[in-house]
């Protein structure tokens, strides 16, 4: 199918093509491909190239975005079992909104810790060493996984909340990280709607036929 006629049919009938499209591998590809994106991203650019050392919520982002490529392979295992449909979003919708409540606490404390009052005063002196205050080097991460034991490189966290110096177009890591899971969002929901329009009708179907 052409890209045109994908759209014109997408167009026509969107509810009927998200209850397919959902039932398909590509797009589940599509979301596995955006998170290892990011993650190797974080672990390349940033910590290797740039030298920035994560910290404490850096981590827990990029276990998140771990999450997400876990419920996209989950999903992948057959998109069509209602079971691992479910399981798979479930895991897809927590690891979204934690990493987007993550982001949003960075962003608040990358602020702080960059607010200038005047050109003469420290680094960190205005939000009283916020970054350093609201960091820890022991990681609490969901289920007690000791994460930072297992791969210290990629999840323990080394460096302070709210340091990085980095932006482009004036956004920091974390603007970046919270519009990355706002797409995210806004393309799960529909997928979501589709999978439970689609979980509905045949339930409907299979009491019909009980009948």
């Amino acid at each position: 199918m052409s890209i045109q006629t994908f759209l014109e049919t997408f167009k026509a009938n969107p509810a009927t093509q998200l209850s397919a499209m959902q039932q398909e591998r590509p797009i589940w590809w599509v979301m596995v491909g955006a998170a290892v994106f990011l993650i190797l991203s974080a672990i390349f650019y940033f910590q290797l190239f740039l030298a920035m050392d994560p910290c404490e919520l850096c981590v827990y982002i990029r276990f998140s975005q771990c999450c997400i490529v876990i419920a996209g392979l989950i999903i992948l295992i057959d998109p069509k079992n209602n079971i691992l449909k479910f399981l798979g979003l479930l895991l897809a919708w927590y690891a979204i909104i934690q990493g987007w409540a993550w982001s949003y606490e960075l962003m608040h404390i990358h602020n702080a810790a960059h607010m200038v009052v005047d050109e003469s005063m420290d680094f960190f002196a205005a939000a009283g060493d916020a970054a350093g205050a609201a960091c820890s080097t022991d990681p609490r991460f969901p289920l007690n996984l000791p994460l930072d034991e297992w791969l210290p490189f990629e999840f323990a966290p080394t460096g302070g909340c709210g340091e990085d110096d980095w932006s482009l177009l004036g956004m920091n890591m974390a603007h970046y990280c919270l519009i990355a899971y706002t797409c995210f969002m806004i393309a799960l929901a529909p997928l979501t709607f589709g999978w439970l329009r689609t979980f509905v009708g045949n339930n409907k179907q299979t009491q019909v036929v009980a009948q």
